[in-house]
Protein backbone atom coordinates (compact mmCIF):
# COMPACT_ATOMS: atom_id res chain seq x y z
CA UNK A 1 0.00 0.00 0.00
CA UNK A 2 2.75 2.46 0.97
CA UNK A 3 4.66 1.74 -2.24
CA UNK A 4 1.52 2.47 -4.31
CA UNK A 5 1.14 5.87 -2.57
CA UNK A 6 4.78 6.71 -3.29
CA UNK A 7 4.30 5.76 -6.96
CA UNK A 8 1.14 7.86 -7.08
CA UNK A 9 2.96 10.80 -5.49
CA UNK A 10 5.86 10.32 -7.86
CA UNK A 11 3.51 10.30 -10.85
CA UNK A 12 1.75 13.41 -9.54
CA UNK A 13 5.11 15.12 -9.01
CA UNK A 14 6.19 14.24 -12.55
CA UNK A 15 2.97 15.77 -13.89
CA UNK A 16 3.64 18.88 -11.81
CA UNK A 17 7.18 19.11 -13.24
CA UNK A 18 5.82 18.80 -16.79
CA UNK A 19 3.25 21.49 -16.03
CA UNK A 20 5.98 23.85 -14.77
CA UNK A 21 8.18 23.04 -17.79
CA UNK A 22 5.30 23.98 -20.10
CA UNK A 23 4.63 27.12 -18.05
CA UNK A 24 8.29 28.13 -18.44
CA UNK A 25 8.05 27.47 -22.18
CA UNK A 26 4.92 29.63 -22.35
CA UNK A 27 6.64 32.42 -20.42
CA UNK A 28 9.55 32.32 -22.87
CA UNK A 29 7.14 32.52 -25.82
CA UNK A 30 5.42 35.51 -24.18
CA UNK A 31 8.82 37.19 -23.67
CA UNK A 32 9.72 36.52 -27.31
CA UNK A 33 6.35 37.92 -28.43
CA UNK A 34 6.73 41.03 -26.27
CA UNK A 35 10.19 41.73 -27.72
CA UNK A 36 8.89 41.81 -31.30
CA UNK A 37 7.42 45.02 -32.75
CA UNK A 38 3.83 44.50 -33.91
CA UNK A 39 2.09 46.10 -36.86
CA UNK A 40 -1.28 47.52 -35.83
CA UNK A 41 -2.29 48.82 -39.22
CA UNK A 42 -0.90 52.34 -39.38
CA UNK A 43 1.94 51.99 -36.84
CA UNK A 44 4.39 49.45 -35.50
CA UNK A 45 4.71 49.24 -31.71
CA UNK A 46 6.43 47.20 -29.07
CA UNK A 47 4.15 45.42 -26.61
CA UNK A 48 5.08 47.82 -23.76
CA UNK A 49 3.97 50.79 -25.88
CA UNK A 50 0.68 49.20 -26.90
CA UNK A 51 0.00 48.14 -23.28
CA UNK A 52 0.45 51.72 -22.10
CA UNK A 53 -1.78 53.08 -24.87
CA UNK A 54 -4.38 50.45 -24.01
CA UNK A 55 -4.34 51.30 -20.29
CA UNK A 56 -4.62 55.05 -20.90
CA UNK A 57 -7.42 54.45 -23.41
CA UNK A 58 -9.28 52.29 -20.88
CA UNK A 59 -8.58 54.77 -18.04
CA UNK A 60 -8.45 58.33 -19.39
CA UNK A 61 -6.88 60.62 -16.79
CA UNK A 62 -4.80 57.86 -15.19
CA UNK A 63 -1.52 58.96 -13.60
CA UNK A 64 1.96 57.65 -14.31
CA UNK A 65 2.18 56.35 -10.73
CA UNK A 66 -1.02 54.32 -11.14
CA UNK A 67 0.30 52.91 -14.44
CA UNK A 68 3.52 51.82 -12.77
CA UNK A 69 1.48 50.05 -10.07
CA UNK A 70 -0.66 48.23 -12.66
CA UNK A 71 2.28 47.27 -14.87
CA UNK A 72 4.54 46.48 -11.91
CA UNK A 73 7.26 48.66 -13.40
CA UNK A 74 9.27 51.41 -11.78
CA UNK A 75 7.87 54.95 -12.06
CA UNK A 76 11.04 55.85 -13.96
CA UNK A 77 10.46 53.12 -16.57
CA UNK A 78 6.85 54.27 -17.05
CA UNK A 79 7.90 57.92 -17.30
CA UNK A 80 10.42 57.07 -20.03
CA UNK A 81 7.76 55.24 -22.00
CA UNK A 82 5.25 58.08 -21.49
CA UNK A 83 7.83 60.59 -22.75
CA UNK A 84 8.41 58.45 -25.82
CA UNK A 85 4.66 58.21 -26.57
CA UNK A 86 4.17 61.94 -25.97
CA UNK A 87 7.04 62.71 -28.35
CA UNK A 88 5.34 60.58 -31.00
CA UNK A 89 2.14 62.58 -30.46
CA UNK A 90 0.05 59.66 -29.19
CA UNK A 91 -0.41 60.74 -25.59
CA UNK A 92 -0.64 63.95 -23.63
CA UNK A 93 -0.09 64.86 -20.00
CA UNK A 94 -2.39 67.42 -18.44
CA UNK A 95 -1.97 68.89 -14.97
CA UNK A 96 -4.73 67.73 -12.62
CA UNK A 97 -7.18 70.46 -11.66
CA UNK A 98 -7.72 68.85 -8.24
CA UNK A 99 -4.00 68.42 -7.45
CA UNK A 100 -1.56 70.62 -9.35
CA UNK A 101 1.32 68.25 -8.57
CA UNK A 102 -0.25 65.36 -10.48
CA UNK A 103 -0.39 64.92 -14.22
CA UNK A 104 -3.12 62.93 -15.88
CA UNK A 105 -2.64 61.02 -19.12
CA UNK A 106 -4.91 61.10 -22.14
CA UNK A 107 -4.67 59.76 -25.68
CA UNK A 108 -4.48 62.16 -28.60
CA UNK A 109 -6.62 61.58 -31.69
CA UNK A 110 -3.85 59.49 -33.28
CA UNK A 111 -3.44 57.67 -29.94
CA UNK A 112 -7.12 56.72 -30.08
CA UNK A 113 -6.61 55.39 -33.62
CA UNK A 114 -3.80 53.16 -32.34
CA UNK A 115 -5.95 52.12 -29.37
CA UNK A 116 -8.71 50.94 -31.71
CA UNK A 117 -6.29 49.15 -34.07
CA UNK A 118 -4.59 47.44 -31.12
CA UNK A 119 -7.95 46.30 -29.73
CA UNK A 120 -8.91 44.75 -33.08
CA UNK A 121 -5.57 42.96 -33.29
CA UNK A 122 -5.76 41.76 -29.67
CA UNK A 123 -9.34 40.51 -30.06
CA UNK A 124 -8.30 38.50 -33.13
CA UNK A 125 -5.46 36.92 -31.10
CA UNK A 126 -7.81 36.16 -28.19
CA UNK A 127 -10.37 34.63 -30.54
CA UNK A 128 -7.73 32.39 -32.17
CA UNK A 129 -6.51 31.22 -28.73
CA UNK A 130 -10.07 30.69 -27.51
CA UNK A 131 -10.96 28.61 -30.57
CA UNK A 132 -7.81 26.54 -30.07
CA UNK A 133 -9.14 25.58 -26.61
CA UNK A 134 -12.54 24.32 -27.85
CA UNK A 135 -11.99 20.85 -26.38
CA UNK A 136 -11.88 22.25 -22.83
CA UNK A 137 -14.94 22.92 -20.68
CA UNK A 138 -15.73 25.90 -18.47
CA UNK A 139 -14.88 23.64 -15.55
CA UNK A 140 -11.45 23.00 -17.09
CA UNK A 141 -10.94 26.76 -17.39
CA UNK A 142 -11.94 27.23 -13.74
CA UNK A 143 -9.49 24.52 -12.69
CA UNK A 144 -6.71 26.16 -14.69
CA UNK A 145 -7.47 29.55 -13.11
CA UNK A 146 -7.41 28.00 -9.65
CA UNK A 147 -4.07 26.26 -10.29
CA UNK A 148 -2.46 29.32 -11.90
CA UNK A 149 -3.65 31.57 -9.08
CA UNK A 150 -2.10 29.26 -6.51
CA UNK A 151 1.14 29.07 -8.50
CA UNK A 152 1.21 32.88 -8.69
CA UNK A 153 0.94 33.03 -4.90
CA UNK A 154 3.98 30.76 -4.64
CA UNK A 155 5.90 32.66 -7.32
CA UNK A 156 5.22 35.92 -5.43
CA UNK A 157 6.72 34.38 -2.30
CA UNK A 158 9.74 33.21 -4.32
CA UNK A 159 10.25 36.74 -5.66
CA UNK A 160 9.94 38.32 -2.21
CA UNK A 161 12.35 35.80 -0.73
CA UNK A 162 14.86 36.34 -3.55
CA UNK A 163 14.72 40.13 -3.12
CA UNK A 164 15.46 39.81 0.59
CA UNK A 165 18.71 37.90 0.02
Amino acid sequence: MKQNEETKDSSRYQLYCEMIRLLDEGCQLINDYDAIPHDYGTVTLYQAESQLIHLVGENPGITAMKLSDILKKTPSACSQLIRKLRKKGWMEQIRSQQNGRKYQLYLTESGWDIFREHNQFEQACYHRSYENLNEFTEEDFQTYIKIQSRLNETFSLDVAESKSL
